[in-house]
């Protein structure tokens, strides 16, 4: 399976759009946590985009950048790949982890915001961010900026898991199925219902999630921080 990480963005191709998270209006605002601790755990994914029943999903590509062609059978046979960074957010407004589905300019500035607010102390999770989004619906030149608004000691551990993306939100498939699919044009048959649709996972700490993003509502004005990218 392609992964890569910030560095190696560039040897990978492709755009896209969709996901779990979405601010579908021009200057609408949600206040967030990004699920990260430093730029290491930051991983993109390159996959195919294939029809399975009546949906289009996401597949694993099974090469490298630098791996020979017929690596991944969709490869070989000219199936596009894109690149995407699947961000795991806690959305505060609606007390639930989500997945944010985006391109691999992303990466610009989960990086910028990485250099800034992670350091020995602090973590990118300890961060509250308000993303306002500047753009249309379907307007290609959108773009998102970051307002830092609180840092906490907020962990990890303290919120809901994400949903699962390897094996949910992107099917996992072999070489053999990928042949299958090329011949009959769907996956062989199974009894694993994440192929079918992403699922998400229960909250563990929902309740003392809910009270922290409560508590940090109330903090005063004076913290507020205006950082923009």
């Amino acid at each position: 399976m392609a992964r890569f990480r910030a560095e190696e963005v560039n040897n990978y191709g492709g755009q896209g759009g969709g996901g779990f998270f979405s601010i579908a209006n021009d200057k609408e605002v949600k206040q967030v946590r990004l699920m990260y601790n430093t730029i290491d755990d930051v991983e993109g994914m390159s996959v195919h985009k294939v029809k399975v029943g009546e949906k289009e999903r996401y597949v694993n590509c099974l090469r490298e950048y630098n791996d020979p062609v017929d690596t991944c059978p969709f490869c070989r046979e000219g199936l596009k790949t894109q690149a995407r960074l699947f961000i795991p957010i806690y959305n505060i407004d609606e007390d639930t982890a989500q997945i944010w589905d985006k391109g691999k300019t992303m990466f610009q500035k989960i990086t910028s915001l990485c250099n800034r607010y992670t350091n020995k102390d602090t973590n990118l999770v300890n961060n509250v961010f308000e993303i306002e989004r500047n753009g249309k619906p379907k307007d290609m030149k959108t773009t998102y900026e970051f307002y830092n608004i609180d840092c906490d000691d907020t962990e990890l551990e303290d919120l809901p898991e994400s949903p699962k993306i390897f094996g949910g939100l992107v099917l996992d498939k072999s070489a053999e199925d990928m042949e299958y699919y090329l011949e009959e044009g769907q996956f062989p048959p199974t009894d694993d219902a994440e192929d079918e649709q992403p699922r998400r996972r229960e909250s563990r700490t929902a309740e003392r999630s809910s009270s922290r993003e409560r508590e940090t509502r109330r903090t005063p004005a004076s913290r507020r921080k205006e950082d923009t990218f």
